[in-house]
């Protein structure tokens, strides 16, 4: 049987944000929409951001934006 080639997202997973430049900040997955493909995460001062997986690269990318901050998951399963 064939596992995913990708990680799959889950609430309370442990994320983080790589922000354009080189920054980053750790998140945690609040809701998971779309069959795992839109994600909504909160930061530690309770900001909520939503990705969602570009069908072109494979990576969650922010929501409405074709650039801009992207989300790696970091947690495993």
């Amino acid at each position: 049987m064939l596992s995913p080639s990708r990680q799959l997202p889950r609430v309370g997973a442990r994320a983080r944000i790589t922000h354009f430049g080189g920054g980053a900040e750790e998140v945690v997955l609040i809701a998971v929409r779309e069959g795992g493909r839109r994600v909504e995460v909160r930061n530690e001062q309770d900001e909520a951001f939503e990705f969602v997986l570009s069908q072109a690269t494979a990576r969650f990318i922010a929501a409405g934006q074709g650039q801009g901050p992207r989300l790696e998951l970091i947690d495993s399963e």
